[in-house]
């Protein structure tokens, strides 16, 4: 059982763990550089990002927007794009045109990932920059002085595939329902839900720039750069409202916080499935940003293990998937039966911010397109390299794994044996649960009882004494 929740856990392999074969993973990043140009902001803005109002008794919520990191990973030229299913003869013909497309596009994705490619792909870098939007939840009245709370805790949540800032409300509120109590040692300065740049209103914004392509490193190094550059001062920000548009900070704030984190920051990283990726990359190359991490159900897995099958699998589901209902109401009532695993509030969330719609005609549709989703499943090779790397996260960074109770949760990634193999990774300084009745989207199945577990998890790594608690 795990020591902190008394709940089921992947115990520690009993036997020795077989070697496995490197892929020889890039040992940094790509730098984060300031681009010169870009996406213009439309005019107006998507209505999401006006969103400024209560979110708990003790806390408001806005929504803020940033450059994205730059430059992107090479992409091949162009757009994704699937006719209208009534263009099509039948339904066979659909199906078959869908199926040459991602063969296609999986193609191309191996070859910009080969290091090598074939010319005629015509890979390309933009030199345009893109925009990462991001949810901000602050408490309206700090608990930072400066002596025996010198520090903030400061979420930063990074959301799976196909989904979107939004997506960890229910989390969020139970979070600090649970460290608002008065029998409570801990309090949530910040929380920071970091959008990808083809989900939600980021997707809104950037449009047609978006690379045909992305690669999973971006946002990794999306959440490195909002941390490094972008993550206000304490000061500036505990308590206080921001702009819209978030600035840079100077370059010796940027400088000091990789080589020695933040002064008045306890900033915690949370990722699911390929946050949970992108968390976990970000923490083995900038490890001094990071006071904790939290990974759920990543999609991480050695390459020794047959998985090829997988991705494509996925985009074809993907690709495949409705995305545009005559209303909103219409729409929750389909996604409530392809969704029906999830927790109702966070269907509830998806359905309010995950979707667009059409002033004219009311007609609702996904902002996370089902073209944009299935090319993020074309990705292999950084699932690859940072299972490899999991071992170098730096052993002082205390590493929770919240995993799905299920046997099927981790079919994904090789099965039950195989997460087991890989929360052990880093063994010092680590611990896991298993959320009972919990799958792959344990996040958004059990919304709930994964809040509870983040309280708990924090409160052991930063909760006060009973005298200092009375200060909170």
């Amino acid at each position: 059982m795990d020591p902190l929740t008394a709940k089921p856990h992947y115990p520690y392999p009993s036997g020795p763990i077989r070697g496995q074969p490197t892929v020889n993973p890039r040992r940094r990043l790509a730098p984060l550089l300031e681009s010169s140009q870009l996406v213009p902001l439309p005019n107006p803005l998507p209505p999401n990002l006006n969103r400024k109002c209560a979110f708990t008794p003790t806390h408001t919520v806005s929504v803020h927007v940033l450059p994205a990191a730059f430059p992107r990973a090479p992409s091949t030229p162009g757009q994704v794009e699937l006719p209208p299913a009534e263009s099509f003869k039948s339904k066979d013909d659909r199906k078959k045109f869908i199926n040459n497309l991602v063969q296609k596009l999986v193609w191309e994705k191996q070859q910009l990932e080969s290091g090598s490619p074939d010319p005629s792909i015509k890979q390309e870098v933009s030199e345009v920059g893109l925009w990462n939007t991001a949810l901000r939840i602050r408490r309206n009245e700090s608990t930072v002085d400066g002596g025996s709370n010198a520090k903030g805790i400061t979420l930063i949540a990074a959301h799976p595939i196909g989904f979107h800032k939004e997506i960890f409300e229910p989390i969020f509120k139970r979070l600090i329902e649970q460290t608002e109590q008065p029998s409570s040692t801990i309090r949530i300065e910040e929380i920071w839900s970091i959008e990808g740049i083809s989900h939600g209103d980021a997707a809104l914004i950037n449009g047609r720039h978006l690379p045909r392509i992305p690669d999973r490193s971006d946002y990794g190094r999306d959440i490195a750069n909002f941390l490094i550059h972008y993550l206000p001062e304490g000061t500036d920000a505990f308590g206080k409202d921001l702009p819209l548009t978030l600035g840079r900070v100077s370059e010796a704030i940027s400088s000091a916080r990789v080589k020695n984190g933040y002064p008045d920051r306890h900033v915690v990283a949370f990722g699911h499935s390929l946050g949970g990726d992108a968390s976990a990359m970000c923490g083995i190359h900038y490890p001094k940003l990071f006071s904790a991490i939290v990974l759920s159900e990543t999609t991480l897995f050695p390459a020794v293990f047959n998985l090829s099958r997988v991705g494509p699998a996925l985009s074809l589901g993907a690709m495949g998937r409705r995305s545009s209902w005559p209303s909103r109401a219409e729409a929750r009532d389909t996604l409530s039966k392809s969704l029906r695993t999830l927790d109702p509030a966070c269907i509830d969330v998806y359905v309010q911010y995950g979707l667009v719609e059409d002033p004219q005609t009311g007609v609702v549709s996904l902002k996370c397109t089902p073209e944009r989703e299935a090319v993020e499943y074309m990705s292999r090779r950084i699932m690859n390299e940072t299972w490899e790397l999991l071992p170098t996260l730096d052993e002082s960074i205390p590493l929770r794994w919240v995993m799905g109770g299920r046997d099927d949760a981790s079919a994904l990634v090789g099965g039950p044996e195989a997460s087991r193999i890989t929360v052990w990774r880093r063994p010092r300084n680590t611990s896991n649960v298993k959320i009972p009745g919990g799958g792959h989207l344990v996040v958004q199945e059990r919304p709930k009882e994964v809040g509870e577990d983040l309280a708990l998890f924090l409160t052991s790594l930063f909760g006060s004494s009973p005298s200092e608690k009375s200060k909170l």
